[in-house]
């Protein structure tokens, strides 16, 4: 019996190596990962594809969290099936998930867990966009910073009433023609 380690986050690097770690003190006898989004097709996740072709019958795949094999609720329980029919087991690091002692319970304790996460994950990105509406509903600004003051907009305004071309303006100011015309409202 091999440990297949697997790991993938889609952003920071640390992230990563954290999972490196927890699946290097597993002693997996191999090891794949890589830095790409969940929501990318399984066909583009080359590293997963690797590990899974790894695994031999009777193999587990060691995983972070049960979400690395998948973005949805279905895609986790098709994949954990998958290898399951291959009678390679699938284990979490975190605990959750340990499809050798499940038996024939392995695919509905897997689809009911890979749900939850699912939920989490949605209510998660809920209250995300609650908190950013409520931000800017008290007027916290978002977006990139102001790359002007005010002097200066109110400088590009008296400018352009003198009849002044926005290349012009743009020269006098310092400003970019493209930040004399958003001033301008002329985007």
């Amino acid at each position: 019996m091999a440990l297949v380690g697997y790991a993938r986050c889609s952003t920071t690097p640390q992230e990563l190596e954290h999972q490196l770690e927890g699946l290097k003190a597993a002693l997996v006898d191999q090891l794949f990962s890589e830095h790409i989004s969940g929501a990318a097709p399984f066909s583009e996740r080359v590293e997963l594809q690797r590990a899974i072709d790894a695994c031999r019958p009777g193999d587990v795949l060691l995983i972070p969290k049960l979400d690395r094999l998948g973005r949805t609720m279905e895609d986790c329980v098709s994949r954990v099936a998958e290898l399951l029919e291959r009678d390679v087991h699938v284990r979490t690091l975190d605990g959750r998930v340990d499809t050798k002692g499940l038996g024939t319970m392995a695919k509905p304790v897997v689809g009911v867990l890979t749900a939850a996460v699912q939920v989490e994950r949605e209510l998660s990105l809920e209250r995300s966009r609650e908190g950013i509406q409520a931000a800017r509903n008290k007027g916290v600004p978002f977006g990139p910073k102001r790359k002007y003051t005010n002097e200066q907009a109110e400088h590009v305004r008296d400018l352009r009433a003198q009849g002044k071309s926005y290349g012009s303006i743009s020269k006098a100011t310092g400003l970019t023609v493209s930040t004399v015309r958003r001033i301008l409202g002329v985007v």
